[in-house]
């Protein structure tokens, strides 16, 4: 399916999520007490984006998940690129800033994949900041529930036999369950042996709490309503090959994860129901 083919709210609210999730990112680099620091964020907060912004704060989203799991992937994606890997995939990259802002090696390869379009906007964004890319960075313009886009990312270079960091953000809540399925079948399908997975989802218990009523409603009349929560995330991701440490945010805030620095409770709040996961293939 090509970005052509999908309709035109929902292809656009995709595509100005990615940014919105950047302005989050900026206004938390903000802070004296910030979780992450984002220097490049700010750069994409365009006036659509920074407006939409304030209006799904207002509306009663959270900045929780962002943060959390922005912090979390850097310190993953770190420790696995300091163990050997020198292949990154994201998909769904949309504002994410960590081919600029992560100091990665020379040698590494990052790719980026979104709908066309997108990381051409963002190359324009922060052109400013250009010199300060030191890894490889590869774009490819696809609809992720297209079946050719694992072929066309080979084509760029893509090793699928060698072992490769994938990094889904922000992205199922716009899938349907077979979409997401399909998806991770797929990365499985072009992972090599030592792969890692860096992931996030919505808690099932996120469309059930009342706190989070009006956020939902102001999602689905922008076309892009949330669809997939999950209540055992781990328990999900196992059949699909891969062996996960699945966290919820209070989870983290508690502790739960021995490599990363808990997170403040400010970022995560009751109704932020979200999971964040790591996981290899198995």
């Amino acid at each position: 399916m090509s970005d052509a083919t999908l309709p035109a709210d929902e292809s656009t609210a995709v595509k100005e999520t990615g940014f919105i999730t950047a302005v989050i990112r900026a206004g938390e680099s903000e802070r004296a007490d910030a979780y992450l620091v984002d220097p490049y964020a700010t750069l994409l907060g365009t006036p659509r984006s920074t407006a939409l912004a304030r209006e799904a704060l207002a509306a009663g989203g959270t900045v929780g998940s962002v943060i959390v799991r922005a912090r979390f992937g850097d310190l993953a994606l770190g420790r696995a690129v300091a163990g050997g890997i020198t292949q990154v995939v994201c998909l769904a990259a949309g504002g994410d800033t960590r081919a600029w802002r992560l100091g990665l090696p020379a040698h590494t390869r990052f790719y980026e994949v979104d709908l066309p379009g997108q990381l051409e906007a963002k190359e324009s964004l922060l052109a400013p900041v250009r010199d300060r890319l030191v890894c490889r960075r590869l774009t490819l313009g696809a609809d992720l529930r297209d079946a050719d886009w694992p072929r066309r990312l080979q084509a760029l270079g893509h090793e699928p036999d060698a072992p490769t960091v994938w990094i889904v953000e922000g992205l199922l809540p716009y899938l349907r369950m077979e979409e997401f399925t399909r998806l991770i079948s797929r990365v499985r399908a072009a992972s090599g042996r030592g792969s890692v997975l860096l992931i996030d989802a919505p808690h099932s218990a996120f469309y059930d709490d009342p706190a989070n009523a009006e956020f939902l409603a102001f999602m689905r009349a922008r076309g892009s309503a949330f669809r997939l929560g999950l209540d055992d995330f781990a328990g999900f991701l196992r059949p699909l090959g891969w062996q996960a440490e699945a966290y919820t945010l209070r989870q983290l805030a508690a502790g739960a994860c021995g490599w990363l620095p808990a997170p403040p409770g400010r970022l995560c709040p009751p109704r932020d129901h979200h999971w964040v996961a790591r996981a290899r293939l198995a």
